[in-house]
């Protein structure tokens, strides 16, 4: 310990960082603690924005413990201050030393350095940072601006590629045109030549508006119409806003001191604080309920036992906090506040902000309802930009490039995909060079058993269950989300139907053949024909619902089994009809390959619909696809290899024994047929 600290001293003075005493600014006692420490270098009063953290993680520990979530422990907060890095070390530091409760974890509202991260691992405190959610404010923007009807020629200035991306793809599906986009590093540095008319939308922190504004170049070209959307993306307040603009703010606490027993306050700054705080005790609930059953005294087991966090099931969304708070039905107070700037000199009011200018309130976005609410009377914006066309792409500049947007539609890049994918091409070639087996055949008349019609239609269908993995191998992005849902329940339901269909028809007509006459037995193609279309209609007509309710069925519930009940009652017929058709001799033994397969595809399905239900969302995904290509490589195998090695055999066998003498007369109707078999063959149509 006395080497940690003198360690600690030496960063002190090598980095020559002055550093503060560290500052405490709040505690509750409790069996265990989370820890959270506030990133800011004002040592007299700490910023709206981070108050309204502070305040929220009290409440946060407090709703949890009334919630006795870790029952029979009581969660108990520590709110820490720090700037520098040697800060956060005393800070960590005098976080260890204090043994008096056991420490699930540390949140962090600034990104720890990698010493800052080792050191913490040393003292084996476990860390994360605050969690982000900038999609809410790029919603909010998209919004604010199809409301004011502001849908021309948008010019967008962000830090990272991620929140053009996401903007682009709201800003599309409410038919706003984004003209220009700038991925800046320095605000300060950004160079527009953008029309004065045109709208602008700018993402960053409130110290990356203050010098964006600091460059007055680019407000010189703007006209008192042009529109100015500043979002700051850390919830603090920027000092010199130009009149006319909007600002989208989270709700700020008005309490000036931090103490216990207070109501919850609303705002979308808890979410941040919140879900790693959540999840903490999230994780050491778990490792109770695993491990400490039989212990008494929980504490001494948290610190006796190793503690490894999973990432299963973590709270990763706002609405599976409230869930977890048991507070959803306040979801319609979670709002985003968007000001306008006045002139000096306006009747304003609103006393929990501090700005240069005053603001008034014109709208309140609603996070979980993704709507605006306007506030007080008409806010008066006119888009005078002129109408340009909308381009698919558009032009990225920053960080020295300039490049173009990106395709809508990008592939996946985890490792089982290109393990499926290979399968499935690997199966389509197969399929393929079959076809052109038969196709041959056919054209030299080389076809000695049943109707190749059927065959053909069962052939392309199996390459449709192999087809059917391509639309798991696009990225799951917003824009697309719910076409691609649609395409991949219609291909997964209808390929599979298509399949067992055919099958289960074909299965019908050997079935009801008499075992004693079977090569006499006739029944007429239109029969099965129509029998096969209407197996096939009924899932059609079960899969119309999913264009209404189309959701993340692949990745959430059960709803996939339930598309998939059809499929399985046709597979549990074709087992049943197995035993009436196993020594079927009709086209090539297909009455024993038939069975062999219902049997393997009934094995094959007995795994990945159970392992889709039971496994975790990430591998949901993976097990369909596993179901897909097993059933077509099934199909491949026992069908359709077997029967092209019988075909060929059979091909010359009937070459040499046409070219040999007839050794006898037929006088019975056994031979009869089996002198005509091609003809009697010909007249039952048979899927293969």
């Amino acid at each position: 310990m006395f080497f940690i600290k003198i360690l600690i001293g030496l960063l002190s003075v090598g980095c020559g960082v002055k550093a503060q005493n560290i500052t405490k600014l709040f505690g509750s006692s409790g069996d265990v603690s989370v820890v959270v420490i506030i990133h800011d270098c004002d040592l007299l009063e700490l910023s709206a924005s981070r108050k309204t953290v502070v305040n929220s993680a009290i409440w946060l520990t407090e709703r949890i413990s009334f919630l006795e979530i870790l029952h029979p422990l009581k969660l108990g907060v520590s709110v820490y201050q720090a700037c520098s890095e040697v800060d956060y070390l005393k800070t960590l530091l005098e976080i260890y030393e204090n043994d008096a409760t056991y420490v699930l974890g540390v949140v962090t509202s600034q990104q720890p350095s990698e010493k800052v991260r080792k050191f913490s691992e040393i003292l084996h405190l476990r860390s994360k940072n605050i969690k982000t959610f900038p999609g809410q404010l790029v919603k909010a923007a998209v919004k604010l601006l199809a409301s004011a009807g502001w849908k021309r020629n948008v010019v967008l200035l962000a830090k990272d590629d991620q929140t053009v991306d996401f903007f682009y793809h709201h800003a599309k599906a409410s038919r706003v045109c984004v003209k220009k986009c700038f991925v800046y590093e320095d605000s300060r540095s950004i160079a527009l030549n953008a029309s004065g008319e045109d709208p602008l939308v700018l993402f960053g922190t409130a110290s990356d508006i203050d010098g964006f504004i600091a460059n007055g170049t680019h407000f010189e070209t703007r006209t008192s119409n042009s529109l100015l959307v500043l979002v700051p993306l850390d919830g603090e307040v920027s000092t010199g806003m130009p009149e006319g603009s909007f600002i989208i703010l989270p709700p700020h606490s008005a309490a000036a001191n931090f103490q216990s027993g207070a109501g919850i306050f609303p705002t979308p700054l808890m979410f941040e604080v919140g879900t790693p705080l959540a999840n903490f005790v999230l994780e050491a609930r778990r490792f109770i309920a695993a491990n400490c059953n039989d212990t008494i005294y929980k504490v001494n087991c948290l610190r006796s036992k190793p503690f490894f966090f999973g990432h299963l099931h973590s709270i990763e969304a706002p609405l599976d906090l409230l869930k977890f708070l048991q507070i959803d039905e306040l979801q319609e107070h979670f709002v985003y506040d968007i000001f306008q700037v006045e002139a000096l000199g306006a009747d304003t009011n609103h006393s929990l902000y501090f700005f240069r200018k005053p603001l008034r309130m014109a709208y309140s976005y609603h996070v979980f309802f993704d709507n605006l609410t306007l506030v007080g009377e008409t806010v008066d914006v006119n888009d005078t930009s002129e109408l340009e066309s909308c381009p698919r792409e558009f032009v990225i500049r920053g960080r020295n490039r300039i490049f173009y947007r990106w395709p809508e539609i990008s592939f996946r890049s985890d490792a089982w995909i290109y393990a499926i994918l290979s399968l499935a091409l690997l199966g389509v070639l197969f399929c393929s060079a079959i076809l052109a087996f038969l196709l041959v055949a056919i054209f030299q008349k080389r076809i000695l058993e049943g109707n190749p019609v059927l065959t053909l239609l069962l052939l392309l269908a199996v390459m449709m269950v192999f087809c059917s993995v391509l639309p798991f191998t696009i990225e799951n992005t917003q824009n697309i989300r719910k076409s691609l849902c649609i395409i991949k329940a219609l291909a997964i339901t209808m390929s599979y139907a298509a399949v067992f269909s055919l099958l289960l028809s074909r299965s019908i007509v050997l079935s009801s053949a008499a075992r004693e006459v079977g090569f006499m037995s006739h029944i007429a193609g239109p029969v099965q024909s129509f029998l096969c279309l209407f197996i096939f209609g009924v899932q059609a007509a079960l899969s119309l619902h999913v264009f209404g309710r189309c959701y993340d069925i692949f990745t959430q519930g059960y709803e996939l089994v339930y598309l998939m009940s059809y499929n399985t009652v046709l597979l549990i017929l074709l087992i049943c009809l197995s035993p009436l058709m196993y020594k079927s001799q009709r086209n090539y033994r297909e009455g024993k390959y038939f069975t062999v397969t219902a049997v393997m595809i009934a094995l094959v399905w007995s795994v990945w619909l159970p392992g889709f239900m039971m496994l975790c969302n990430e591998w949901k995904e993976m097990m369909v696809c596993l179901g897909l290509v097993a059933t077509g490589s099934i199909c491949l195998g026992a069908i359709f290899i077997p029967r092209t090695y019988l075909m060929t055999i059979a091909a010359e066998r009937d070459k040499i024994t046409s070219a040999l003498p007839s050794l006898a007369t037929a006088n019975s109707s056994m031979d009869i047929y089996r002198t005509h078999a091609q003809e009697a063959n010909g007249a039952t149509v048979a899927p293969g």
